[in-house]
């Protein structure tokens, strides 16, 4: 995957080697799988982590590994706290878009305080077909149902040529430690009622069906 990961960055030209990137990290498999793959390709980079205070201990506990990862590999790093609850009710929008802004907001002010080129995130391929269908349930338009791309202005998903089983496989090969989320298997929230009820449906009518969807979206986000 460190291979491919190095290719999937020069082809789309998301940076280069001397530029900063931001990491997204939460301390979960798909970021702690990031981390590993910037570390060891050499980048120079930073670890920025929210705690959204969703999931009481569980969310300080990841604080405090996201925490010792910093300290191991020795890198600049930037932690914040949100009552994501709160800033929810006084805009009146869901949790998910709260923790989306805030997370996001943090970031990018973080990038411009520390000169930062870039910000990445973990979004792999999954996740772009999950995001098609919730854009296409919002009644997006024609844009907003080409997904998530590899580069977003100063955002970068270094890891959308990776399915999630490809990086469950990776992690589980080079030992990468990382936090499960409690919530991830709870379908009261949007994506994860997507991915566990909806999405093994189509898959059923057609094993073919992550890997067809994958190529359409992608050829999509070309144009």
């Amino acid at each position: 995957m460190l291979q491919r990961f190095l290719e999937n960055i020069k082809i789309k030209k998301l940076f280069e080697p001397k530029q900063k990137v931001l990491l997204a990290v939460s301390g979960g498999i798909d970021s702690m799988v990031m981390l590993y793959l910037f570390e060891k390709s050499g980048f120079d980079y930073g670890i920025v982590h929210c705690n959204f205070q969703l999931r009481g201990n569980e969310s300080d506990r990841d604080e405090e590994f996201v925490k010792t990862q910093v300290l191991i590999h020795g890198v600049p790093s930037y932690f914040t706290r949100f009552d994501t609850e709160e800033y929810a009710q006084l805009n009146g929008i869901s949790i998910e878009m709260a923790a989306r802004d805030l997370r996001y907001g943090y970031f990018e002010k973080i990038r411009v305080e520390h000169h930062y080129d870039f910000i990445a995130t973990a979004h792999h391929s999954d996740d772009l077909i999950e995001t098609f269908f919730l854009n296409l349930s919002r009644k997006t338009g024609i844009k907003g149902l080409a997904g998530i791309k590899d580069k977003s202005g100063k955002i970068l998903r270094p890891l959308l040529f990776a399915s999630r089983e490809e990086i469950e496989k990776f992690a589980s090969e080079n030992y990468i430690e990382f936090r499960e989320d409690s919530t991830n298997n709870e379908v009261f929230y949007q994506r994860n009622f997507l991915r566990h009820r909806i999405l093994p449906l189509f898959s059923k009518l057609n094993p073919a069906f992550k890997k067809n969807i994958q190529v359409s979206l992608k050829r999509k986000n070309k144009k």
